[in-house]
């Protein structure tokens, strides 16, 4: 997936896609890379979560891509809290600014020059019509004059010292300052949530394959959000919770399905694997399929989940409208459950 990293600042561009290069589904792209002659918008906002906001929503916009963008301040505690949001904006060049800074601490003492460093990292998509916003910070001092050990850095890292690291913003090399700084921070949950909403997901689904009279219950899906899914022929089944067994698990969903108790007459010695992609969300289901037996129930079906349940016999079902790949996955495993149904007098 390509992400707009959507800032003119070459630094936080480097920051940002090293932080985000371990997701190998993630291709970040700069504004220049995009091609478009857009104008900066107006930066705004009285906060920095609004002003990140404001900006991802704006190239989002232009470019209708999925789009990344920060907004960082320095908040220095003997000066109130300034410069904060307006960090950016005191100054015409990152030398001006961090000189104004400068110049107003003179004579203020090293106990007092604490400071916080913030950043509001705002991620848009206008496809999904979401957004989420990630917050980080580190503490910090501001030294008196810029250190002469630089390595790399940009803006107030020349005068941003982390104590705990024992030296300056502008003497780490990118991953050690995205290990401590406050975009680093910012920059976890970004990749958390960039994993869980874009990434591929690993589910276990317990199929339960309810046979009684040596005929198999069968479910209509209703799923009409999903329209490719809606209407098809499947087997009772769902996810795993967590701190859920497989056996918990198809007892429950089977339960809520088929409006069956039923228990376990025996494992097919089968896992299938299947992949699925849901607009931009890629899903790997790992199906294990499990022979039931009822031992209770009204067969009252969950009509929030299932437009149909009907009876079929065992050599019937491929010809149903299923699953993509189901039909064949019952292919293979037929003939064994037929022994197993003849075994258990299913």
């Amino acid at each position: 997936m390509k992400l707009l990293v959507a800032t003119t600042n070459t630094g936080k561009y480097t920051e940002i896609c090293q932080a985000l290069s371990t997701l190998p589904f993630i291709e970040c792209e700069s504004l220049k890379d995009v091609g478009f002659d857009i104008t900066e918008p107006n930066e705004d906002e009285q906060t920095l979560e609004g002003n990140a906001l404001l900006k991802a929503r704006y190239y989002a916009d232009k470019t209708g891509m999925v789009t990344l963008a920060d907004d960082g301040g320095l908040y220095i505690d003997a000066l109130n809290g300034w410069p904060g949001v307006m960090s950016a904006r005191i100054a015409n060049t990152d030398k001006g600014r961090r000189d104004a800074v400068l110049e107003k601490l003179v004579g203020v003492s090293r106990a007092k020059r604490t400071a916080v460093f913030r950043d509001a990292l705002a991620l848009c998509d206008r496809a999904q019509k979401t957004y989420f916003i990630s917050i980080g910070e580190a503490h910090g001092e501001i030294l008196e004059k810029e250190t002469d050990e630089a390595v790399a850095g940009f803006g107030y890292d020349p005068i941003f010292y982390v104590p705990d690291a024992g030296k300056t913003y502008a003497e780490m090399t990118v991953i050690e300052k995205n290990g401590i700084s406050h975009r680093g921070k910012a920059l976890v949950k970004i990749k958390y949530h960039l994993h869980n909403a874009y990434g591929g997901r690993h589910i276990v689904v317990p199929l339960a394959l309810i046979v009684k009279g040596g005929k198999i219950l069968m479910n209509k899906r209703n799923d009409p959000h999903v329209p490719q899914f809606h209407g098809v022929w499947e087997f009772q089944g769902g996810s795993v919770e967590y701190g859920e067994t497989i056996e918990e698990n198809v007892r429950r969903e089977a339960k809520e399905e088929s409006g069956y108790e039923v228990e376990v007459a025996e494992y097919l010695p089968t896992i299938e694997v299947k992949n699925r992609q849901y607009n931009d969300m890629r899903i790997q289901l790992y199906l294990v399929p499990i022979v039931c037996r009822i031992i209770r129930g009204d067969g009252k079906y969950n009509d929030q989940e299932v437009l149909e349940a009907k009876w079929y016999a065992l050599d019937d079902v491929p010809n149903l409208n299923l699953f993509p790949g189901d039909g064949e996955m019952y292919r293979k495993f037929l003939p064994l459950l037929k022994d197993i149904v003849k075994n258990h007098g299913l």
